[in-house]
């Protein structure tokens, strides 16, 4: 099985909310969407690990369908600190079963593979936290370990980047917590991540991770101690192609899309 990892588009209808946002931040993401649809053979899904807007209006997800169309095949989304919940729900709701109540976690199927998605946006903040009754709900779902291979899908990654300032915005509620079940989990797990801005690799609890570039912008790679952090570099998108089987294995490809 093929699927794609993506995250952070960013797009916008009126104006970017966010100032390093490029101001073609769709023609941007139309240009990965080409990519993809035209990748052979054919994905079989596509992982989207949140900001998927930049202002979470129900434009602003009109304008991301448009965008994402050329995709005939299943997008599994999560909301990043950018999105909205009652719009993304809105504007996703007949595709993908997202759970009753006010979190948008959810669980959902393709072919062999298990997929787990998790809300961890805190509406008007940067950082992100994994409620109570999310994580009462991940424990549930990995309470009874399976041969499934699992794609666990959130947009702030719980596992550190080493980027001082990015790892203080990223999830800093609930991380024990879910690391302690990571800990437990014995059959295959993949987590996939966004928000940093930057792609990479991790393991964590031993579990593989991996947070995907955005083309709305990139960081640069300072891995040097700094309150500010890092700004922004002009460097080609970068998306994962993750290839795998039916026992969990899994080889890792990384894309690249020059932009303008």
């Amino acid at each position: 099985m093929l699927i794609a990892h993506i995250s952070d588009f960013h797009v916008f209808h009126d104006r970017a909310e966010t100032p390093l946002v490029r101001p073609d931040a769709a023609r941007a993401a139309r240009r990965v969407v080409e990519d993809m649809a035209q990748f052979s053979p054919g994905f079989d899904a596509v992982a989207f690990t949140g900001d998927l807007t930049d202002g979470g209006s129900t434009e602003d997800y009109d304008l991301l369908r448009d965008v994402l169309s050329p995709l005939k095949i299943p997008v599994f989304v999560v909301p990043g600190n950018h999105d909205r919940r009652a719009t993304l729900r809105s504007a996703f709701g007949g595709d993908i079963p997202f759970e009753d109540g006010h979190f948008l976690n959810y669980e959902n199927h393709l072919g062999f593979l298990r997929i787990l998605a998790l809300d961890t946006l805190i509406e008007g903040r940067s950082e992100g936290a994994l409620a109570p009754e999310s994580l009462h709900w991940l424990a549930g779902k990995l309470a009874s370990p399976a041969l499934a291979p699992i794609l666990l899908l959130l947009h702030h990654p719980p596992f550190p980047t080493g980027i001082d300032a990015l790892d203080r915005s990223a999830l800093t509620g609930g991380r024990e917590e879910m690391a302690e079940m990571i800990r437990a989990y014995q059959s295959p797990l993949i987590i996939l991540a966004g928000h940093i801005h930057r792609p990479f690799q991790a393991i964590w609890n031993g579990a593989y991770c991996a947070v995907a570039g955005s083309p709305a912008f990139q960081i640069a790679l300072d891995l040097a101690a700094s309150e500010h952090g890092p700004g922004r570099v002009s460097e080609p998108y970068a998306y994962y192609v993750y290839r795998i089987d039916e026992t969990g294995g899994f080889t890792v490809h990384t894309r690249f899309v020059a932009l303008d």
